[in-house]
């Protein structure tokens, strides 16, 4: 079939015409469009949209001795920033060879991640990338200039070479191209200089005080790495960045030391650049947290992943026993357990070293040997043994999840509790022939531990009884200054809180649970009268049949509680044989001031507590 010269010039017409549609540029959106009245739900409505703005990203030093999968995070981690483009400060390979297939191997390698990114990246040689001429040559053949320049939005870019031969140094021929192009761009708003080494900081003659010179006097800041030590200074009205990494060699021992993984995000001003420092590990996807994420890791806050079985004690003595370890999967997914026994001066525990997989919906025991190091020692006085374990799970097609986490357990005594008398619930302790739990230097001083100051700043006492219906707990609180007030909470001034757990073990020894669903929490606050008292869910312990008054005395206050048996009975599914309590004093000084909590055990919802810790038992 022979062309028609007229339906291709038609066709040639459109496809112009359709052409210069696509290349006209879009309609502008229109302004924001809001209500405003009188009184209005923000600030004000200068909005922070100035055209002159624009952001980049600048990536730190990647090798020597980088540490894999650090450049590779960042990459991702800058497409969800979606900066306009991005620069490095050098160093990408790990180069220091003369092997032309290795050093090809890795600008590929580092190529492939970068052509990763959604937006442009511009090189910016260090001295592993072009150690040596043959490097310099596989340098020349990928990327042509070592040095080169180029204007965005009125600002200046000018990307250096301070390996220009010889190595520190920057050469004449280059220092000539930089007056050029500082020359060719007399008024930009801004100059950026980017370079590997922080020649400025070398007492030899680098060059770098010629390129000094030709800055001077135009607004300007400049980047470097080398160093993998963050540091930022000013010289001559200008600021100078060390950056840290992105990969390389470090220690990571956190900002004051300038030692961190981080991309720097510029906002380009006006005024200059707004510098912020992102660290990579502070930058994630929105898959940081999933439904099915949440359902694993609630599972192990709870604490019943990995439950140790309490140890008790038959006397004042302990000379070994065998417990357990209590893994539960409750996921559809393998959970791998590592785990590692901190050493401990007095117990030792077999095996010390843990690795297990626990298959979905299934639970796994583990029998473990605790022994004193010597023939016997003392129950009294023991510390936790800490099972420091990782978690891991590798759901199908998404992101492994990790848990770090540690477990405790206590060889311990019950503490016994006969039956005694009927006490009347009045704040009046009079009818206690004892309380002989004393505590004066707390397990646990939380919120503020340092605004404690000792045994006569506050400590406590407190007894535990029980009737054929009632069980009741007392405690006197030595405080030298009482702050409170009924319209505050107990834990926002001086008060007391006391936890019950009478479930059915392991639950009771072992879940970090919240009061109501898992365990009874009284609360109050003294007043003179119990009418002046402050006592936190009243309404709900008068449901329960829980009684409680909280009193004023003259060297502190007392607190007394009853908590009808039936609701242990209740809790415990049969007639109640043990219970746990926890008892902590909330201690401030003067009103609005700092709180110190003291835990007669460690609190349950914290990593301190430790199963089965206030376990009683009835005689």
């Amino acid at each position: 079939m022979k062309s028609c010269p007229r339906l291709l010039a038609l066709l040639a017409l459109i496809l112009s015409a359709v052409s210069s549609a696509l290349a006209q540029p879009a309609t502008p959106l229109s302004e924001p469009r809001l209500t405003i009245e009188e009184r209005n739900p923000w600030t004000h409505l200068d909005w922070n949209a100035d055209p002159r703005r624009f952001q980049f990203a600048i990536v730190a030093d990647r090798v020597g001795g980088h540490r894999p999968g650090i450049f590779e995070a960042a990459m991702a981690k800058l497409n969800l920033m979606q900066p306009e483009f991005v620069l490095c400060v050098g160093d990408l390979i790990e180069g220091y060879s003369e092997d032309p297939p290795t050093i090809r191997s890795e600008w590929a390698e580092v190529e492939g991640m970068v052509r990763s990114l959604e937006m442009p990246f511009f090189f910016v040689p260090g001295n592993h990338d072009v150690t040596n001429l043959t490097e310099v040559a596989e340098w020349q053949n990928r990327f042509g200039r070592l040095y080169y320049h180029f204007v965005y939005q009125d600002v200046l870019f000018l990307c250096l070479d301070s390996d220009d031969p010889p190595t520190d140094r920057i050469s004449a021929p280059q220092i000539e191209y930089v007056r050029q192009a500082l020359q060719e761009n007399p008024r930009v708003r801004w100059t950026l200089v980017f370079l590997h080494k922080p020649l400025w900081t070398y007492a030899q003659d680098t060059g770098w005080s010629q390129v000094e010179a030709l800055l001077e006097g135009r607004p300007h800041t400049v980047f470097a790495g080398h160093y993998h030590t963050y540091a930022k200074e000013e010289r001559q009205g200008s600021r100078y960045f060390i950056l840290a990494t992105t990969g390389g060699a470090s220690s990571l021992q956190g900002p004051v030391y300038g030692q961190f993984d981080h991309l720097v995000w510029v906002t380009m001003t006006d005024q200059g650049p707004r510098i912020a420092n992102l660290m990579l590990e502070g930058i994630q996807d929105e898959d940081i947290r999933t439904a099915r994420t949440a359902a694993i890791v609630d599972q192990v806050l709870m604490g019943s992943a990995v439950a140790l079985k309490p140890i008790w004690a038959d006397g004042r003595y302990f000379r070994g026993a065998v417990t357990q370890l209590q893994l539960a999967n409750d996921t559809d997914l393998p959970m791998r357990l590592r785990g590692q026994f901190q050493p401990d001066a007095e117990l030792q525990v077999l095996p010390t070293e843990l690795q297990v997989t626990v298959p979905p919906k299934s639970t796994h025991p583990l029998p473990l040997t605790v022994q004193p190091r010597q023939g016997k020692v003392a129950v009294d006085g023991l510390k936790p043994l800490t099972l420091s374990w990782q978690l891991t799970f590798d759901p199908d097609g998404d992101r492994p999840i990790e848990l770090d986490g540690s477990s405790r357990v206590v060889v311990d005594r019950y503490l016994t509790i006969g039956a005694g008398r009927t006490h009347q619930v009045d704040g009046n302790l009079s009818d206690w022939s004892d309380l002989p739990l004393v505590c004066r230097q707390p397990a646990q001083v939380r919120v503020a531990p340092d605004s404690w100051k000792g045994a006569a700043d506050g400590s406590f006492r407190f007894g535990v009884d029980y009737d054929e219906s009632t069980l009741y707990v007392a405690a006197e609180i030595t405080d030298e200054q009482v702050v409170a007030d009924p319209l505050h909470l107990p834990w926002d001034q001086d008060g007391i809180e006391v936890r019950l757990d009478a479930r059915p073990d392991p639950a009771r020894s072992n879940e970090r649970g919240t009061e109501g669903a898992a365990f009874l929490l009284v609360a109050a606050s003294p007043g003179t009268t119990p009418a002046e008292m402050f006592l936190y869910q009243r309404a709900r312990l008068d449901s329960l049949g829980v009684t409680a008054v909280c009193l004023r005395t003259p060297g502190g206050y007392t607190a007394e509680i009853a908590v009808p048996r039936a609701w242990l009975d209740r809790q415990q599914g049969q007639p109640w044989s043990e219970f746990r309590l926890n008892l902590s004093v909330d201690d401030v000084d003067e009103p609005n001031g700092v709180l110190a909590q003291l835990c007669w055990r460690p609190d349950w919802r914290t990593p301190e507590n430790y199963p089965g810790s206030g376990t009683f038992r009835r005689r």
